[in-house]
This record gives C-alpha cells, structure tokens and sequence, in this order.
C-alpha cells in the first residue's frame, strides 16, 4: 500500500480529519457498531490518529476515510432472520 492511498482525503484546512470507526466493545462484543469521529490529528505519515479515550473497551476493526453511512452488517442480519419452521 502506497503512502497515498493511506492519507485521508476528508481532511479540512487544518489537515483535521474526519473519518467513520467501526469496532466491537472489548472483549466480546457481538454486534458490530460504528461512529463518525471529526477534528482528528493526521500524522506526519498520514494516519490519522484516534484518540486514547475513544479507543478504550473497543476493538477496532477499520477506520473509514470520511462520514459512511453503513447500510447493515453482519449481526444485524443474523439477528434479523426470523426462524421458519
């Protein structure tokens, strides 16, 4: 991966980010959850960086370059399936 391709694009004029988390709550979380984070430091190398009271009691599975909107995930299907019998 080039160092391009990891540089958010959805920074302002202060080189702040804005970018989408998605994470479980540590150490067992089973539904999948998500939330936008704004005003965020970018690295010299481009990564942005999360804060340490944010990333507490969550296992973090990907940081999306600016506001997603996710239209479902695993567990919501999975919990979502009605049982035919």
């Amino acid at each position: 991966m080039t160092k391009e391709s990891q540089e958010p694009s959805c920074t302002d004029e202060d080189n702040k980010a804005t970018v989408t988390v998605l994470f479980y709550e540590a150490p067992v979380g089973l539904l999948m959850k998500n939330t936008v984070l704004t005003g965020l430091e970018v690295s010299e190398t481009g990564r942005v960086m999360l804060p340490n009271d944010f990333r507490n009691g969550k296992s973090i599975i990907a940081v999306l370059d600016g506001e997603c909107k996710i239209l479902n995930s695993l567990g919501e299907r999975v919990y979502s399936q009605k049982n035919l019998v």
